[in-house]
């Protein structure tokens, strides 16, 4: 055997070291892919989560369109016409609101906000979609009585309550249909005018 002489342990060591550096940048270089392949099937991921979203939403809102005019008829709001996923654009073509379902007739204008679920936070954000609509209204809602509905296929958070105190129409399922959940007895609509 050789003899073992401090430069030759410096070479060891050296080449010892070049080793371990091309480990670390090969093991760098797996991490990276790995990474990369994670964060694509976390994209994959998420737009089919949003794709399910949107689905479930479409089917919330047909579930409460489809007896929707019954409803309220029974109410004593006859509902002439009905128009779904309404956008207001301005002057630049930006959105300055949207509504899923806005039904009217010669009197009244009821816009509907519909949630898979419905939470308070909803009830403020369409309380805050009727100033929007007030102040912006689509053509042919002029000289209307504006009125408010808000529909979830599950309710959190006491969200009909708050609705119902806010003067908002309440729509949840009731078997195979919907239901108005308001108090006829009781129960008074905010309504704002629209000029």
């Amino acid at each position: 055997m050789a003899d073992l002489t401090y430069e030759r342990v410096l070479e060891l060591f050296a080449e010892s070291d070049r080793r371990f550096e091309q480990r670390m940048e090969k093991l760098a270089e797996s991490r990276s892919e790995s990474d990369k392949r994670i964060e694509k099937i976390n994209s994959e991921l998420t737009k089919k989560i949003g794709e399910l979203g949107d689905t479930l939403g479409r089917f919330a809102e047909e579930q409460v369109r489809a007896d929707i005019i019954n409803k309220f008829g029974q109410w004593g709001i006859p509902v002439h016409a009905i128009t779904n996923h309404y956008s207001q654009k301005d002057d630049n073509n930006d959105t300055i609101y949207e509504v899923d379902i806005l039904i009217y007739n010669s009197q009244y204008a009821i816009a509907i906000e519909v949630k898979n679920t419905l939470r308070p936070e909803h009830v403020d954000g369409h309380i805050q979609r009727m100033a929007k609509i007030q102040q912006h209204p689509m053509v042919g809602l002029q000289g209307k009585t504006l009125l408010a509905g808000v529909a979830g296929m599950i309710i959190a958070n006491g969200a009909d309550k708050y609705a119902e105190n806010k003067g908002i129409f309440v729509l949840k399922p009731s078997g195979d249909t919907i239901q108005i959940a308001n108090n006829k007895n009781s129960f008074k609509p905010k309504e704002w005018e629209v000029k």
